[in-house]
């Protein structure tokens, strides 16, 4: 029986230490980055402390930045490596999008729903439902995007 339960024991142990809890990391040299960056503006006027993310279109792969207070972003692959990968991508713009370990230091959570308690300044064309888009390829490497609050 002890034979049965230790045999148990060290194929658990086995199966459990194979799976690998954390992620590997990308052999970046294998993959085609292209350093993007850009202004997002808001009714004429530089938005501060958005996130703006560049989804791809094939394979839902996402390369996030932070506007700074000039409205200024530079997008990240990851926590690592800045760029993003070349092809058709969805942007959107939120100022209550929350990255852990990005820009989560100030943000309060909602006791009831555990969600980060942020407003959304941005209309929904411009990040649920947006409207944006960006074609990143070799040379083109600037995006600037012009946000109003109204439709015009």
């Amino acid at each position: 029986m002890r034979t049965i339960i230790c045999t148990l024991f060290c194929s658990l142990f086995v199966c459990i230490s194979g799976c690998g809890y954390g992620q590997a990391t990308p052999n970046y040299d294998m993959i085609d980055l292209i350093d993007v960056s850009g202004k997002v503006t808001f009714d004429g006027q530089p938005l501060a402390g958005a996130v703006v993310s560049f989804i791809d279109e094939a394979n839902s792969r996402m390369s996030y930045g932070i506007t700074n207070a000039d409205g200024k972003y530079q997008l990240r692959f990851d926590r690592q490596k800045n760029g993003v990968t070349p092809g058709s991508k969805i942007v959107k713009v939120s100022t209550s999008t929350v990255i852990e370990g990005v820009n989560d230091s100030d943000v309060v959570i909602d006791e009831e729903t555990g969600e980060p308690k942020a407003k959304e300044l941005i209309p929904p064309q411009y990040n649920v439902q947006s409207e944006l888009r960006a074609l990143v390829e070799e040379g083109k490497d600037e995006f600037n995007f012009t946000l109003m609050s109204s439709a015009q």
